[in-house]
Parts: structure tokens; sequence; C-alpha cells
């Protein structure tokens, strides 16, 4: 355990799409804020020795300024940008946030009105309102003076602007700029029935995405809305005593927020931990990620947690510094209560009967004290007989702790199980298109290449 974590060699930036996007990405920031002992509503540095101490926690998510920005403080600035068609969302966390997000300018992208659950009209938008608004070179050199050498993208894949300006953005990173930049895209799949989308419309928008993100996207993580909310559902009293980005927000707005603040927190503490283990750690860079998905089919990992919440005053301002739950011990104790989850709308023995031999995962611990041999065969063991994963296909990543941080252990399982609801939803989408072939034409998507891209999907997870 240590007082400080690692600096990281090389900037990464969040870059969130769309309503889910930005409440997802604002969520999982301000936690990672706090796991470091800052205060989100007003992270400011006020001296060489806090600047020295807070850079080594914080690592290449912040920028500093000079003292004249601020007075005697310095504010820490996050390198993440808010896109939205509408600006409705990213309007309410610059509100809420005014001296994190003190730079407007550089931190919000926004058009005038969002894109009808259309990936195709979404798309064109991006190139057309995006793209030829804002110079955007010019708008990500301001938040990374310093080569970007990775990405972070939280999106909903069901909607329309999410879905469709992650996917045009990824194109754009991979095949317009200079940088070898990685991307780690974070997607969220709808509940239908629940989530406010259109069955035959968001099936598309589901098989577009995906087509971009077999393309371009170096480490592509699912979500599913309906496990969260099944999740939060469960935890709710405990989440209720956790604190929310939401929580800040004006009483007025928090309708549209308030339902989806457990499911948030509890993607958030998945997308903290992998964002943790590049910063933190120095032997693992985020590009590692690509290499181990490379020659994976599908190339997409789904998340399992443990625990699924942490205790009630864990991500609060004050931490306890001595508990079991911060070991290994604890964790195991989480598992035995059968408190950790899959995040994606599979269970375990749709894992095992329809896994695949090379099947892999990339184990992220986070934990005070030691994690030798001993440790490590807990997991091993409760890996192989949840998901049939072989050792040598195992990857263990050690996350320095802070001395009042919560532990954790998130997996990222690469199995071929997510196939058959991939397959499902590319099924809808193909009995679909014909209905909606001329309104998504009418915005530049023919049917040859929704086609093209429907191959593709089938064949990455068949």
């Amino acid at each position: 355990m240590s007082k400080f974590a690692p600096l990281p060699p090389a900037p990464v930036i969040m870059t969130c799409f769309g309503h889910c996007g930005i409440g997802l990405g604002a969520e999982a920031y301000r936690r990672l804020l706090i796991d470091v002992g800052a205060d989100p509503l007003k992270p400011t540095l006020k001296g060489e020795k806090d600047e020295s101490r807070i850079l080594k926690r914080y690592g290449s998510t912040i920028l500093r300024f000079p003292n004249a920005y601020g007075g005697n403080e310095i504010p820490l600035i996050p390198r993440a940008l808010l896109i939205d068609l509408d600006p409705r969302a990213a309007n309410l966390i610059l509100q809420s946030y005014p001296d994190l997000f003190a730079l407007r300018d550089k931190h919000v992208i926004s058009g005038a009105g969002g894109a009808a659950r259309n990936w195709a009209e979404g798309r064109t938008r991006f190139i057309k309102e995006v793209s030829t608004k804002y110079d955007m070179q010019k708008q990500l050199a301001s938040l990374s003076p310093e080569p970007v050498r990775g990405f972070t993208i939280p999106f909903a894949m069901g909607g329309g602007t999410g879905a469709s300006f992650a996917s045009a953005f990824m194109q754009y990173i991979k095949k317009d700029t200079k940088e070898h930049a990685t991307i780690a895209s974070f997607g969220l799949l709808p509940e239908f029935g629940w989530d406010p989308v259109i069955l035959e419309a968001s099936a598309i928008n589901i098989v577009m995405n995906l087509e971009h993100q077999i393309k371009y996207s170096d480490c592509s993580i699912l979500f599913s809305n309906k496990r969260l909310r099944e999740l939060a559902q469960k935890h709710e009293k405990r989440l209720e005593k956790i604190s929310s980005i939401i929580d800040d927000l004006p009483k007025e707005h928090e309708v549209g927020w308030k339902d989806y603040r457990g499911m948030n927190l509890i993607a958030a503490n998945a997308i903290s931990m992998f964002i943790a283990s590049f910063a933190r750690e120095t032997e693992w860079d985020m590009s590692n990620y690509r290499t181990w998905l490379a020659t994976k089919r599908p190339r997409f990992a789904v998340t399992w947690v443990i625990p699924v919440i942490p205790e009630e005053r864990q991500w609060s301002s004050d931490l306890m510094t001595s508990t079991k739950h911060n070991t290994m011990e604890g964790i195991v104790e989480h598992i035995n209560k059968k408190e950790d989850a899959v995040l994606f709308d599979i269970d375990e023995n749709d894992i095992r009967d329809k896994g695949g031999p090379k099947d892999s995962c990339c184990v992220l611990v986070k934990v005070k004290g030691d994690f030798e041999a001993k440790e490590r065969d807990v997991l091993k063991n409760i890996i192989k007989d949840r998901f049939h994963i072989e050792e040598s296909r195992m990857i263990f990543i050690k996350i320095p702790i802070l001395e009042t941080e919560q532990a954790n252990v998130t997996i990222l399982v690469n199995t071929k199980a997510i196939g058959t609801k991939i397959l499902e939803i590319a099924s809808e989408a193909e009995a679909s298109w014909d209905a909606f072939k001329d309104e998504y034409g009418k915005w530049g998507l023919s049917t040859e290449e929704f086609k093209a891209s429907l191959m593709d999907v089938v064949h990455e997870f068949s």
C-alpha cells in the first residue's frame, strides 16, 4: 500500500458522448477524484508540496494552470470533453461543477438538438455541425498540449447522438489524426421496454456502432442497462448512502437523471478501476489492452465486479482508513455473500454453457497488503469455476492502493457467451431495415453500408 500513486507516462482524455455518456463519464471522473481524497466541487492545488502530492495521485487525468489563473490556488482541470447535440446534459454538469469544468469553451461541444435516435442522422450532423464548426484537433490540444496516448469513451449504443458521435469520433481518431492513440470504448446496451428507445431503430444503431468498435476501438467494454438496473434495485438502500454527481445537480433538474443514479455509480466503479489500471501501474499501459484482445473473437469484454457496492462510507470524503474490507479477506467475504455480478445481460450459466476455449480475462486488483501466490490462487479458482478460463489466459494487474481507498477487484472477461445476445440484436436489425432504410438513407446510410456492417458484426460474434 502507498500514500501516493505513480505518475503515468502519457495523457489520456475521457470523451463523453450523449446524455448517457456524459452521465457515466462525469460519475466515473468524480469517483476518480474521491478515490484520491479530492473535493470534486472545488479541486485545487495550494502549493508546490500539494501539487507534487496531488499530481502523483491524479497523474495525467488533469491539467495544471499557472497561479495567475486562480489567484493563489491552482485549479485542477480534467482532461474531459463532453459532447452532445442536445446541450442540456453538458450544461447541467457545467452548472454543478463550475470550478472543475472551469474552461467551459474547451470542455464542451454541443449542438442545437438531438439526433432523433437515428444513427445516420447523428453521424451526418457530427461531420457537418461539429467537426466543421469546431477544430477538433485544436479542441483536443487545448485539453492536452502533449500528444494524447489514449481515449476512454463512454456512450449509449441504442440512442442516436451517443452511438453515432462515438462511432464518428473513433473513426476520426484512427483515420484522421497523426497520433497513435489507444481507444477504450464503454458501450451501454439499452434495456428495451424500460429505456426510452425504439426497438427496431436501436437495433440498427447498435449494429452500426458495434461495427465501428470492431474497426476502431482497441478495447471494447460492454455494459447492460438491464443488469445495472437490477443491481441498483437490489442494493438500493446502500447506494442511497453513497455520494453521486446527481446529488449536486439542481433539484429541479433531477428528473431524467435520478433514475440512473445507482446504475451510474455501479458502472463508474468499473470504469474508474479500468483507468486506475494504467494511470497508476508503471508496467501496464493502455495499449496493453489492445494487445490482449488483438487475436480474440469477439474482441469485446464484459465486466465482473467484486464487490458491486462498496461499504457505506467508502466513497464519502470521510473515508475509513483501517478495515478488513480493504483486504482480499474482505473481497472473498463479498464473493461468498454473492455480492458480485457480471455487468452484462448474461448469467453464470450462459458463460459456462456458451463460452469458448479461447475465453480470457484481465483481472484488476486493488487491495491492501500482499497479492502473492496465495491471494492469486483464490481468484484463479473462482474464475475457473465461474468462467471456465484457464490460468494461462488470465492476466493480473495489481493497482497501487492509497491509504484511504476502497479495495476492489474488477474483472474484464472476453467470452464467446456474449455472442448470443448480440446476434439476437443483429437479427432484429436485419428484419427492421426495410422499414427504416428510406429514413436512414436521407442521412447518408445506404443499404449496402448497413448490410456490410451487419455482416461484420455477425462474423465477429458468431
